[in-house]
């Protein structure tokens, strides 16, 4: 197989993998998914916290141990009759906690189907690279010489946060990582929140509005009720069309663009956005909408407030 071939193989199946995570994302509320990402994320920072000690110890030390059994309660004693594998293979012991921690913390999402959902958020989430990260130059930084002690999780988790250069150098992922240095973790989550609702107002002016026609009265009102200095053509009728949606978003996003870009944190900024579960969940609610509506023409178009609510609500519930 040439090389060409092979890397459109390769592409081929990370699209698959994401469309399925993306097709169970719509299984749960995205909050719910959020939230359950986020976990997952915590939990792999901590599972390379103990992978990154135990394999330079053949018995688990004292401090491993103790969290362990505070954090996966049971687990220890679990592995007791598998114990002499582990002593020959440094790596069971990690993947085990992995297999351990899905079963007693995320049996609900395997069993209802979207746990790849959940993985595909939780490697979007930026802490997921950067513990990758630090894992890697610490191992190799305690073969070249061991630490005096072990640091705790909470150490670790610092170091973690702390991480700015990603190993997977010149990608968007670690040009954001890099900009977290310049950005209070708050602040960039509260930007992100409202840029994701900014560009759910496009959004749903999109849903209400037919391409290359005037804009409605509810559209036009809204607009200039949220937006009252945004450039509207001096013509009687504004005519909706791709242009006017990136004008919309580029006109929302302005304030905190600027200021993200003056304080060199626009590229994180960006990536909290569009790996955002809302954010998806607003796009595919919108063709939702215009599928069920040139079926069925509502008699009313909803509210923007209504419309962000139902997109925000909006999930598909697993069949049994």
């Amino acid at each position: 197989m040439a090389k060409r071939d092979f890397e459109q193989l390769v592409f081929q199946v990370r699209l698959a993998s994401k469309q399925k995570a993306l097709q169970q994302a719509l299984l749960i509320p995205w909050r719910r998914l959020l939230e359950a990402a986020s976990a997952y994320a915590e939990w792999h920072i901590f599972v390379l916290w103990v992978r990154a000690i135990a394999e330079f110890e053949e018995q688990l030390p004292d401090i491993v141990r103790a969290a362990l059994g505070s954090r996966c309660p049971g687990f220890l004693e679990d592995e007791v009759p598998r114990r002499q594998r582990y002593l020959h293979d440094q790596s069971f012991l990690w993947h085990s906690l992995e297999e351990w921690i899905v079963v007693h913390y995320f049996a609900e999402a395997k069993s209802q189907g979207w746990f790849d959902a959940v993985m595909f958020y939780a490697y979007k989430d930026l802490r997921t690279e950067q513990a990758w990260s630090l894992w890697e130059r610490t191992r190799e930084a305690w073969h070249r010489e061991r630490p005096s002690r072990w640091p705790s999780f909470e150490e670790w988790t610092a170091q973690v946060i702390a991480t700015h250069s990603l190993t997977e150098s010149g990608s968007d992922k670690a040009r954001a990582g890099q900009q977290l240095a310049n950005v209070d973790p708050v602040r960039l989550r509260s930007a992100a929140s409202e840029l994701i609702e900014l560009r759910g107002f496009a959004l749903w002016m999109a849903c209400i509005s037919d391409p290359e026609q005037p804009l409605g009265e509810l559209a036009l009102k809204e607009l200039r009720r949220r937006f009252p200095d945004f450039p509207i053509a001096s013509y009687p009728q504004t005519i909706w069309d791709r242009s006017l949606f990136f004008r919309l978003v580029r006109f929302g996003g302005a304030q905190w663009g600027a200021t993200a870009r003056a304080e060199r944190w626009n590229v994180a900024l960006r990536y909290h956005v569009v790996h955002h579960p809302r954010y998806h969940r607003l796009v595919h609610y919108l063709h939702k909408c215009h599928d069920e509506w040139l079926r069925v023409p509502p008699r009313s178009y909803p509210s923007f407030a209504d419309w962000l609510r139902a997109a925000d609500e909006y999930f598909v519930p697993p069949t049994s």
